[in-house]
């Protein structure tokens, strides 16, 4: 109640509004229920009945509209326009932008007047346009929604900036996190009403919304009939360069992008935090568009926390732990026209919780797999033979402390594989897995990663330097800062070498792992961090073992939370460290966008 008596108040300070305030109370906590409204297609007081259009809402007029695409500018700034007034209107998804609107009352009834919005997309049916917060929705993620803003607050008075100067005029509201206007009585005086809304890439289904996309946009009464007056707002979707949408698997390991011979790109995502199902996103121009790959076909099992993949030959390889319970699945990429899925979710183990789920999974030349993945205390190990048989699970150090997370692998050319994991007391380990499936002993690489949960990821992806054999590790200790050690493929571990004297984030969102991505090409390690303060991403590179230069800031204005990134080609044959990054959805979807930097 306490929302809806502040909605009241700021209402009722309107000069034009002549509340009922009964009206206004029921209006303003609606608004808080109509999600459940948009999720599930319903509408209030439905506007199309069998299939034929509702009346005409009598004695409303829709005089005009504006569409801001700056959708920080103040309340009533003539600026930030998209477009000239009552026009087709170009925007692209996942930018929050602002719908300006008047309307004219000719007579009015003992009820009032109230309006809201609703949409239709590619001359679907209507339906309403309800409120889902971006990018972190609490209830469901439509692909049209009313948000809010920061740049005013809702209940704001307007001033006139559309329609023509002779009409008569008064104050309306600006709008926000609402979804209908308070219930009026004025006549006679044109009033503006202004709403922050978002088209969202990705929306529940999952759904996924190609370029060109029509979407309109009209205003409707309390009883559901569209006003008379301007046509329904036409807009044109489409994604800015380089952007994905969606959100990150909540901890992930490598996952792309992948290159296939024809220069296309792979990288694997989920589309929103509340529908969160496996998404192959292809790009075909080296990164600029995306779109989702065999969506009829995505994997049935959901929930993506802890994920890996690794290559082999055209199929990349899955594993995927749920809270109790690891899948296998597997993407052709030369099935199809552009790909497919290959497994479905196939159950491989059963462990209890982890603190954090967790897994990394590599190939080996021959096609076979090992996979590591949390368990309630200690690490599970399973192989997956060239036949497609897996293993039963083997539990690793059952007789030696403390409790062990956050595993990642490499494999070298000779089938050796790195494993480094962190232990909940702050302790960090590295050893290898022979060819033959026998372990060497542990050596520690660190004791202060930290022991918060958000520390138990703290190692980055592993990289082995195919000219040496050595394996890099990069770890975040709990002073914030990144260190490199040295494993030998003999097993002779490096001192410790600090990267640089910038604080790194870790567990930036959900993900409890730090946001770090290692890569390694001709002779040099290439590393990009999210710096912790700004959460802006830099860049630093090593040519020699414990030397690395000055990071440099390659993204910035952002508040990244996870990077991924691989050594692929772009269009002109050049090599780049091409990387997904998440430019701040909070945990929630729609900023997920591509970038490449060169390393010629």
């Amino acid at each position: 109640m306490g929302r809806c008596k502040a909605a009241i108040v700021k209402a009722g300070r309107s000069k034009v509004m002549r509340l009922d305030q009964t009206r206004v109370l029921k209006q303003v906590c609606f608004s808080v229920a109509l999600p459940l409204f948009a999720a599930t297609s319903m509408s209030v007081g439905a506007a199309q009945e069998g299939g034929q259009e509702a009346e005409v809402a009598p004695s409303l007029n829709w005089l005009a509209y504006r569409v801001r695409s700056d959708a920080s500018v103040a309340l009533n700034a003539n600026a930030g326009w998209a477009a000239p007034e009552n026009a087709m209107t170009a925007l692209h998804y996942d930018s929050p932008f602002r719908l300006r609107v008047q309307v004219l009352a000719s007579e009015v009834t003992a009820d009032g007047h109230q309006i809201s919005l609703q949409y239709r997309a590619n001359d679907d049916a209507w339906k309403p346009v309800g409120y889902a917060h971006f990018p972190y929705p609490s209830l469901a993620s439509p692909l049209v929604s009313i948000i809010k803003t920061d740049a005013y607050q809702s209940g704001d008075e307007t001033t006139r900036l559309l329609g023509e100067a002779t009409q008569d005029w008064d104050d309306g509201l600006g709008l926000n996190a609402e979804v209908a206007t308070p219930v009026w009585r004025e006549t006679g005086n044109a009033l503006e009403w202004e709403w922050p809304l978002v088209v969202r890439r990705f929306s529940d289904g999952p759904t996924f919304s190609e370029d060109g996309l029509s979407v309109d946009l009209r205003l409707i009464n309390g009883l559901g009939q569209p006003l008379a007056g301007v046509e329904p707002l036409q807009l044109t979707l489409s994604a800015e360069p380089g952007h994905l949408g969606g959100t990150f698997i909540e901890t992930p390991g490598r996952i792309g992008p992948y290159q296939t011979g024809n220069g296309s790109l792979y990288f694997f995502m989920e589309p929103t935090e509340t529908d969160n199902r496996f998404m192959a996103m292809i790009s075909t121009d080296y990164g600029n568009s995306w779109r989702e790959v065999d969506g009829e076909n995505r994997p049935d099992a959901d929930d993506l926390e802890g994920v890996a993949a690794a290559r082999h030959g055209d199929v990349i390889h899955l594993i995927h732990q749920q809270s109790e319970e690891v899948f296998y699945h597997a993407f052709d990429l030369s099935a199809g026209a552009a790909g497919q899925w290959l497994v479905n979710s196939e159950s491989i183990a059963q462990p209890a919780e982890p603190p954090t789920q967790y897994a990394d999974l590599i190939a080996r030349q021959d096609g076979s797999l090992v996979a590591l993945y949390a368990g309630d205390h200690k690490l599970f190990m399973q192989f997956r033979d060239v036949h497609g048989n897996w293993t039963e699970p083997g539990e690793l150090d059952t007789d030696m402390a403390p409790d062990l997370s956050g595993p990642v692998m490499a494999v070298g050319d000779d089938g050796q594989v790195t494993l480094a994991y962190t232990a909940l007391d702050g302790q960090g380990f590295v050893l290898h897995l022979r060819a033959d499936n026998t372990l060497t002993d542990r050596q520690q690489i660190s004791s202060d990663l930290g022991t918060r949960d958000i520390d138990n990821g703290a190692i980055a992806p592993l990289v082995i330097d195919p000219e040496t054999g050595d394996s890099i590790i990069v770890y975040r200790e709990s002073d914030g800062m990144l260190y490199e050690r040295r494993l030998s493929h003999d097993g002779e571990l490096s001192e410790p070498a600090k990267i640089s004297d910038m604080s790194v984030v870790t567990g930036a969102v959900d993900s409890e792992q730090v946001g770090a991505d290692l890569i390694y090409h001709n002779g040099v390690l290439h590393l990009l961090f999210i710096e912790d303060a700004s959460r802006d991403i830099y860049h630093t590179q090593s040519s020699e073992p414990g030397v690395w230069q000055q990071p440099m800031r390659v993204v910035d204005n952002i508040q990244g939370g996870w990077v991924r990134g691989s050594v692929h080609l772009n269009q002109a044959g050049e090599p780049v460290y091409g990387f997904v990054y998440d430019a701040g959805s909070k945990g929630g979807s729609g900023f997920n966008r591509y970038m490449a930097l060169p390393l010629n």
